[in-house]
C-alpha cells in the first residue's frame, strides 16, 4: 500500500485509486491467453497502453504548470 497522504495533498487519480490496476490489464490478458480469443489479449494491451498514455499526459501537464515562462529576448 502507498503511504498516507498529508492533509491538503492532491490525490493522484492514476496512482491512488483503483484506476492504477488498469495498467496491469495486459498481464491478465496474457495469463488467460490460452483460454480467450486473441482479440481479448490485444484488447488488454490496448487498455494498459491507454492507461500509460493518459498517466504520462497527466504528469506532463502537471510538470509543465510548475515551469516559469522563458524571458523574451529582444
Amino acid at each position: 500500500m502507498s503511504e498516507p497522504q498529508p492533509r491538503g495533498a492532491e490525490r493522484d487519480l492514476y496512482r491512488d485509486t483503483w484506476v492504477r490496476y488498469l495498467g496491469y490489464a495486459n498481464e491478465v490478458g496474457e495469463a488467460f491467453r490460452s483460454l480467450v480469443p486473441a482479440a481479448v489479449v490485444w484488447l488488454s494491451y490496448g487498455v494498459a497502453s491507454s492507461y500509460v498514455l493518459a498517466d504520462a499526459i497527466d504528469k506532463g501537464k502537471k510538470a509543465g504548470e510548475n515551469f516559469l515562462p522563458l524571458p523574451q529576448l529582444d
